[in-house]
């Protein structure tokens, strides 16, 4: 995660443990570095201006806005630790992994932003983890389901599924599948060649992804297609920097073409998901459910196998009792 700018220290350019703010100049310093710097001087740090009055203020805000940011940085990093031991491999659960001694967690991942960003490609990096054809475009109508699986039990017990849904990019119909942004995990790609991408990202589908999905889920913006040109002063780079901050998103620069970051960024998000506790007791609770579910149609299928048999019983005893009835009319 990039530290923003306003988190750092001016005179220092290291991140604040407590910012305070120079009254006469209005900015934000580290307050031990300050101090420091008003026994020697006058002036502003920032401006250089002979100071009047040296009074300060703690920037309460700005300090809150800080420890949440560690926070959150701190959880990145042990994802992006734990993730280099993480290996997601293509297709359902094994079948080792399907013993009924292991309880499956069912994680649903969805990818979201206009067409031609990329959402497709990288999906097929996901499936098939090797690169991908520039020439090769393929418009999405439908949502495109791929599966995948962790290589390794999660905890020692639970077997991880994962599904990746491919949202079609059509603003119109994003409505559509409403249903589908049901998601533990959302991919958010733009295409960092198209800022009205990031745009719509901003004003559509993080609005509907917030509105029709759950209510806690793990989500990262990707500027996508690096590979055409990643120049990070361009303006597009510090908007996704500020809306993924803003919005508690992880942000990466990726290339579904070279396939830069993709997996990195993948393994990271599930990682994030099952270190998520209400997530992870979600997918728990799912666990219940789909086997409730499962005994209810183990249930009614043996009480329709009972009634069809029952039926052809009495089926069979009507046309023998036919058949003896004519018999003994006949004689």
């Amino acid at each position: 995660m990039n530290t923003p700018k306003d988190y750092l220290c001016p005179i220092t350019l290291e991140i604040m443990d407590l910012p305070v703010i120079l009254i006469e100049d209005g900015r934000s310093y580290e307050k031990r570095e300050l101090q420091r710097w008003l026994q020697n001087h006058n002036t502003s740090p920032t401006t250089n201006k002979v100071l009047k009055n040296k009074d300060f203020i703690i920037n309460i805000s700005l300090k809150n806005a800080i420890e949440e940011f560690r926070e959150k940085q701190i959880k990145a990093q042990h994802c992006e630790t734990l993730s280099h031991t993480l290996e997601i491999k293509p297709g359902g659960l094994p079948q080792e992994f399907q013993n009924a001694i292991y309880s499956p967690l069912r994680i649903k991942i969805c990818l979201l932003g206009d067409p031609a960003v990329g959402k497709t490609s990288i999906l097929k990096h996901l499936q098939f983890q090797s690169r991908v054809s520039k020439t090769e475009y393929l418009v999405t109508y439908g949502p495109d389901i791929v599966p995948l699986h962790l290589n390794r039990l999660f905890d020692d017990h639970y077997a991880v599924s994962i599904h990746v849904y491919d949202l079609p990019g059509d603003l119109k119909m994003k409505d559509v599948w409403k249903n589908q942004y049901k998601c533990h995990g959302a991919i958010l790609v733009c295409n960092v060649t198209d800022p009205k991408t990031l745009i719509n990202i901003e004003n559509e589908w993080y609005p509907a992804l917030k509105t029709y999905g759950f209510d806690s889920f793990e989500g990262v913006l990707l500027c996508n297609k690096i590979d055409l040109g990643e120049d990070f002063e361009d303006q597009i780079f510090k908007n996704a920097q500020r809306f993924s901050t803003n919005n508690d998103l992880s942000l990466f620069h990726t290339s579904a073409i070279t396939g830069k970051n993709v997996q990195a960024m993948f393994n990271q998000l599930v990682l994030c998901i099952l270190s998520n506790r209400v997530l992870l007791n979600q997918l728990k609770q799912n666990i219940g459910s789909a086997s409730n579910t499962k005994n209810v149609e183990n249930r009614h299928n043996e009480l329709s196998t009972i009634v069809n048999t029952e039926n052809i019983v009495l089926t069979e005893e009507r046309k023998t009792g036919e058949y003896k009835g004519k018999k003994r009319a006949c004689c």
